[in-house]
């Protein structure tokens, strides 16, 4: 859901109409000290980088440096959007690192917001319209992925019943939602949200690591600010805008679906007969691939996956399931709903098999005892 909102509240506008390549404004003397600053902080590899990029852009034509244009001044735009949304002590704690170091740190967090985005925008589409948005140009690409971002905005908006239980709102008040256009049904969504939190805040005091000066930075500021501040805190503490007493009865919930999925990889006397020379975790994953097809009904009942996801998680090795798995137990014992700890755990296991550059599905079956490890 606080993704969706995310993706309802974008900090970038980009203008319909973009200036021509020929038509940059002039830097003025502040910018020109700080691109020449971040030129000398380069070592020899990057400015090569760089010089390529250069020499790549010249050779586009015009309306192609437009959009190369366009594509950096969004990033730039969300780079200060992402910083800007972080509390004044994250802010101060930047301010102590190199121009380089912050940069980079502030591009890990735009990346880890972006990867997230885009997992959550695939998880809209079905294999078949993923491998033709691969063969599309870059315009008719981004157009695409604005088509699929709007059908996930209105599909929360729509999915209202769902969105309201998380936010512990009456029938009515839902109902009073669903009355109003979409544009306003998604402010008053965020505002609601704000209200649970400071009544949260002024009843339970602030969660622990929050300071006062880190949560007024993320009540007064934007709906963007917000929804992103929001959504690291509940990244850290799922509890965060929950009346105690609503989150035991949500926490108990998911410890029983934790407890269900756990069972599944509790080996059978039978098993561990079988394969006397497994243990510990080898012997958990062995059970658990045994029981696969029970698996894959658990967290899809758990996560309420679509057919989509079903397919995906389907087609997970036993490493991929077993990690998905795993990282589903750890976010439902936390008290994360099921949905997020299902969609989470596949995106986090897909995020780190890209990383070691290897699909995170396959027709192999990886063998037990090689493996790298709000609903």
């Amino acid at each position: 859901m606080l993704g969706l909102m995310v993706s309802a509240a974008p900090a970038v506008s980009v203008p319909d109409e973009p200036q021509a390549a020929g038509d940059m404004p002039a830097l003025g003397a502040v910018r020109r000290a700080e691109l020449l600053e971040r030129w000398q902080s380069m070592d020899h590899a990057e400015r090569a980088r760089m010089v390529e990029r250069f020499e790549r852009l010249r050779s586009l034509s015009p309306e192609e440096q437009q959009r190369a244009f366009r594509r950096a001044r969004r990033l730039s735009d969300e780079l200060d959007a992402t910083e800007k949304a972080l509390g004044p002590e994250q802010r101060a704690t930047l301010g102590r690192l190199s121009e380089r170091e912050r940069r980079r740190v502030v591009r890990g967090l735009f990346r880890d917001g972006t990867y997230r985005t885009a997992a959550l925008l695939r998880r809209m589409l079905t294999e078949e319209e993923l491998a033709r948005l691969e063969t599309l140009d870059a315009a008719a690409r981004d157009e695409a992925i604005n088509r699929v971002r709007r059908r996930a905005v209105e599909q929360v908006l729509r999915d209202l019943s769902e969105v309201g239980r998380e936010l512990g709102l009456d029938a009515e008040s839902v109902r009073a939602l669903q009355s109003l256009p979409a544009e306003e049904r998604r402010d008053a969504l965020i505002a609601e949200l704000r209200q649970r939190c400071r009544e949260y805040v002024a009843r339970e005091g602030l969660p622990s690591g929050m300071s006062q000066t880190a949560w007024e930075h993320m009540d007064n500021g934007s709906d963007d600010q917000f929804v992103r501040g929001f959504s690291r805190r509940m990244r850290r503490d799922p509890s965060f805008g929950i009346a105690p007493e609503r989150w035991e009865k949500l926490r108990s919930a998911r410890s029983a679906q934790a407890r269900r999925l756990a069972a599944l990889s509790e080996p059978t006397v039978s098993l561990r007969a079988a394969r006397p020379e497994l243990s510990g975790r080898s012997l958990r994953q062995a059970a658990l691939a045994s029981r696969r097809a029970e698996v894959l009904a658990g967290l899809a009942s758990v996560g309420d996956l679509g057919d989509v996801d079903k397919g995906r998680l389907a087609a997970l090795s036993t490493e991929g399931l077993w990690q998905v798995y795993r990282a589903a137990l750890e976010r439902l014992r936390r008290g994360v709903n099921g949905r997020s700890a299902v969609t989470e755990a596949m995106t986090v296991t897909a995020k780190r098999a890209a990383a070691e550059g290897r699909g995170g599905s396959s027709d192999e079956r990886s063998k037990p005892g090689r493996s790298r490890s709000r609903r």
